[in-house]
């Protein structure tokens, strides 16, 4: 495993006492199969690394963003980078594990007992491929439990009286609501970011979920612009245009955009093919709900005469829609990199309950996504096969594995057995893309 060494001999400062361990373990990752625990990573480094030794690595605290921005700007050509954040969910059973409490679950589509994390990664759209940066584990804190519940007994005590403003109740001064626990982690993560790197990232790309003034605040404070999508029926208004007549507080809001009667002039494209229409809009717009103006682009898709309707913004006002269009799909690929940490190395798999062990097991399951990334272009470089893919290099490197332990057995009761230069024959044989 030459290539291998050369990639992570860069993350040698980071571990000075034990490098070996973690180079060990990285190649356990790469040829192991069942699941990514402590103690069957253990029965795979066999001599190098022995349980306690890996149990006493999983406590360590390690710079995970730091190696992570090192993989990606020593290997990744970069030119225009986006930063996307997402949340994900691991079921979990018991009742030790840090941070284990219900979270909702798109699969089952209803909540479940679980531990849920942020990603944070790089994006880099000309290549649309997402490289993780950071995992942080979502615990709530004492004070967002305790709002929780506030708002859960509120929502009980308000089933079947009146809507609306209590009558004889007074204004009072709004009170400063603390971040969400979603955007609370975005912000440390984000402002680690800026400690640890000087990398020149203009946009950050988030679901409907970062879509708000409160995910268009924290993206100001650390000089990056929103783009996001909107509810396809967001109220949203023209910016007023009429004259101020000097009398009271002037008007903001204009007229009320009717998604069925769109002007023409911020029509920028129009695509017709077979019985679908496409329409694009471009336009400045007004929320009430958020404090800036909003580059806004409607994609209209029009069928039998049924019509979808899909809203983007940027709170870059200069942005092209096209852009604006191509930056948000390539937010998706944050999702590839959830699906291979679980897949691959072991992000469903762990059993660590303590809060650092689990820590350090998420973020090395997405740094094996950076390091498969890398490994995986050479691979299929040096095997002539674009069509190569993770499945491919974990059975090569398995088969390695298995060629180096037989050779070992059989020197030691023949010393001049003859070793080929190359084993691509033997290697390959657990390849799906031949």
């Amino acid at each position: 495993m030459p290539e291998l060494l050369s990639i992570i001999n860069c993350l040698k400062k980071y571990f000075p006492k034990n490098f070996e361990t973690f180079v060990s373990i990285i190649k356990a990752l790469l040829c192991m199969s069942g699941t990514k625990t402590m103690l069957n990573i253990s029965r795979w480094t066999g001599e190098e690394s022995c349980y306690k030794t890996i149990e006493r690595f999983y406590e360590r605290i390690i710079p995970w963003m730091e190696m992570n921005l090192i993989l990606i700007t020593n290997f990744v050509n970069i030119s225009e980078l986006l930063l996307a954040s997402d949340e994900t969910i691991i079921s979990k059973s018991g009742k030790k594990t840090e941070g284990l409490d219900f979270f909702f679950s798109s699969i089952y589509q209803k909540t479940i007992k679980s531990i849920c994390f942020s990603g944070l990664s790089i994006i880099v759209p000309s290549k649309k491929k997402s490289y993780p940066l950071l995992m942080s584990q979502l615990i709530f804190t004492p004070e967002e439990k305790e709002v929780a519940k506030q708002k859960k007994e509120k929502k009980k005590k308000s089933k079947g009286k009146k809507v609306g403003r209590p009558k004889g109740s007074k204004n009072t001064k709004s009170k400063v609501k603390p971040l969400a626990p979603t955007f609370r982690l975005l912000k440390e993560q984000l402002s680690k970011l800026s400690e640890v790197s000087n990398l020149k990232i203009k946009y950050f790309v988030g679901d409907g979920k970062y879509g708000n003034n409160t995910g268009i605040t924290i993206c100001k404070e650390f000089d990056l612009f929103l783009i996001s999508k909107l509810q396809h029926n967001s109220a949203l208004f023209f910016k007023n245009t009429e004259e101020y007549i000097g009398i009271g507080r002037p008007k903001e809001y204009g007229q009320k955009l009717d998604y069925n009667k769109i002007p023409s002039k911020y029509l920028v494209k129009e695509e017709i093919k077979d019985k679908e229409i496409t329409k694009i809009y471009q336009m400045p717009l007004l929320n009430k709900s958020f404090d800036v103006a909003l580059n806004v682009v409607i994609i209209q898709k029009i069928i039998d005469n049924k019509t979808a309707r899909v809203l983007l913004f940027s709170t870059d006002l200069d942005l092209d829609y096209q852009k604006i269009i191509d930056y948000y799909s390539s937010r998706f690929q944050i999702e590839f990199n959830f699906r291979d940490s679980k897949e691959f190395w072991g992000l469903e798999d762990f059993m660590n309950i303590k809060e650092n062990r689990i820590n350090n097991a998420a973020n090395l399951a997405f740094f094996m996504v950076n390091m498969s990334y890398i490994l995986l272009e050479k691979f299929r470089v040096s095997n002539n096969n674009t069509s190569s893919g993770i499945r491919d290099l974990i059975a090569s490197y398995r088969a390695e594995k298995y060629f180096d332990e037989t050779l070992k057995l059989l020197q030691k009761f023949n010393t001049n057995i003859l070793i080929p230069h190359t084993i691509n024959n033997i290697t390959s044989i657990g390849h799906i893309h031949v």
